[in-house]
């Protein structure tokens, strides 16, 4: 929350990152992160682990743009892992809120259906059917869903490595295939699941 109120059009991306890492320390007492901050706005946003040395978290954050922000502050060694996309201004142009809508509801669904007993993959599944559906609801995908989904549309274009990670001594940490739960999937798409146990 702190870096939503501190950031404002006109800042650059690293001061956004600062922000970040000086409160997570300052107040927190986190002294490291669990990884190279990603402080993404407009195009940034959609560059995979954007923020490393050839992409430094240098660009202007323009007004109207989307920012995406993943950082993680450890914490006595133990992981976190916080990715939030907002609109800079505090205001969604409608193409903006259809995506984050889409995203939102299949994030409430999936929290809806989180049970002991269910399956990753399924949760995965769910979370790719939502944003599909809301995105051809609201006209930017054409065609039929059941069809998107056996092809893996969602998955493959939106969610190439997945619903989520297990954390904790790393922020992706083991133990995602063990021994007596179920198998890595081999569909396009799924294979990347970086777990398919049950919950």
């Amino acid at each position: 929350m702190h870096v939503m109120r501190t950031v404002k059009p006109g800042m650059r991306e690293y001061q956004a990152e600062a922000s970040f890492l000086h409160h997570v320390y300052f107040y927190g007492g986190a002294r490291h992160v669990c990884y190279t901050c990603i402080a993404g706005g407009g195009a940034s946003g959609a560059v995979l682990h954007y923020g490393h040395a050839g992409a430094p978290n240098d660009q202007v954050i323009r007004d109207g743009d989307m920012v995406l922000f993943d950082f993680g502050a450890e914490y006595y060694c133990f992981c976190s892992d916080i990715t939030c996309s907002w609109p800079v201004n505090g205001k969604f142009t409608d193409k903006q809120k259809v995506v984050y809508n889409a995203v939102l509801r299949a994030n409430r669904a999936v929290l809806a259906a989180l049970r002991p007993g269910v399956s990753w993959r399924d949760m995965h599944l769910l979370a790719n059917r939502t944003v599909l559906e809301d995105l051809t609801a609201a006209g930017v995908l054409t065609g039929n869903i059941d069809e998107m989904m056996a092809v893996n549309l969602g998955g493959r274009v939106f969610q190439p490595h997945g619903l989520g990670h297990f954390i904790g001594c790393d922020v992706h940490d083991v133990g995602g295939y063990l021994e007596g739960h179920p198998e890595r999937d081999s569909q396009a798409g799924l294979r990347s699941l970086r777990t398919a146990r049950e919950i």
